[in-house]
Parts: structure tokens; sequence; C-alpha cells
């Protein structure tokens, strides 16, 4: 296959050996024509390719079985990640980063997410039943109501963090909510502002 810069000196070289300017015109026509044939054919060729993902889109590790794994996502920057409809029973992410982390419809029963940086991570629909979020910075995260399931939440910062209305007196309810966060200094009781 010609490159543009390629056919272009086959085209100027050609039409200085012709002398008649019709001849020199017909020469860049067929030469035109050859290009724009080659870039359809390459089109095409490339149709039938899969997509391949790129770190920090696609589909990273959503609809995965990761249950029980304690050491793969522990203190590891996991920034950006989609981890929609994971299944990850008893796993750690302890001191991970999951900045902007996407959790959606996630299975999370017993997982630890203690002192990890969560911010803006999406933990709607997720089943979080005996989770563990002490000391993580959940800071402009959203939540579903089954936060309230989740075992501890002592230290966790949740200042702006998204939940549903009626779930604040409910969670204002708990009784480990007057731990300071050691990065940010906010108790959980303050960053939820429970009366």
């Amino acid at each position: 296959m010609l490159s543009q810069n390629t056919a272009s000196y086959h085209l100027s070289t050609t039409i200085k050996t012709h002398n008649s300017p019709q001849k020199a015109k017909k020469q860049r026509l067929d030469t035109h024509l050859l290009l724009k044939w080659q870039s359809i054919a390459l089109a095409i060729t490339m149709m039938g390719q899969p997509a391949i993902a790129v770190s920090g889109g696609g589909l990273d590790y959503a609809n995965l079985d990761v249950s029980g794994d304690v050491k793969q996502f522990v203190e590891g920057n996991f920034k950006g990640k989609d981890f929609s409809q994971i299944i990850a029973k008893g796993t750690s992410f302890k001191g991970s980063n999951l900045l902007g982390c996407r959790f959606f419809k996630a299975y999370l029963v017993n997982s630890d997410f203690s002192g990890s940086d969560a911010k803006g991570a999406s933990f709607e629909d997720t089943s979080l039943d005996g989770a563990i979020f002490d000391q993580a910075d959940l800071r402009g995260s959203y939540f579903s109501r089954s936060l309230l399931d989740s075992s501890s939440i002592s230290g966790a910062d949740f200042t702006d963090a998204q939940l549903p209305p009626k779930l604040l007196p409910l969670l204002c309810e708990r009784t480990d909510l007057d731990e300071k966060n050691k990065a940010t200094g906010e108790t959980t009781r303050d960053s939820l502002m429970c009366p």
C-alpha cells in the first residue's frame, strides 16, 4: 500500500516524464482514486477488529469474580477503574486509591475499604452487607441505601457524599460515628452533618 508521501512522489515524477497536460491530469486523477480505494479497503479491514480497552476506561474489572482476594487490591492504584457488577465477597481494598471508581451493582459483602481513598466513587445499588469503611475518604461519593448494611464506618469522611434522603437519619443513629478521619480531621458524624 502506498503512503501519501510516496504517492505524491510518484505523481510528481510521472507528471515530469509526460509531455501532455491531459496525460498528467489523468495520472493525478488515477493516483487520487488509488489512494481513496486503499483508504476504503483499510477501513473495511479494520471494521471486524475488536476494540481494545485502555487503562482507565473500558471494562477494567467489571463482571469479574475476585471473591476472597486479600492481596491484589490492597494499597494499589485503581483510580478511575470500573468495578461494575464485580463479585468481591470478602475482598480487601485496604489503603487503595479508588478515586472516581465505579462499583455500580457490585457484590461487596464483607469487603474491606479501610483507609482507602474513594473520593467521588460510585457505590450505587451495591451489596455492602458487612463491608468495612473505617478511615476511608469517601468525600463526594455516591451511595444507595445498602450503606446502612455495612459493619463499620468509623472515622470515614462522607463530606459532600450523595446519599438517599431517607438514609441520613438512619445513618445518624449508628454508634460508630464519633472517630475522626486521620487524613481529613472530620468525624464521621460531622461529615454526615448529623445533629
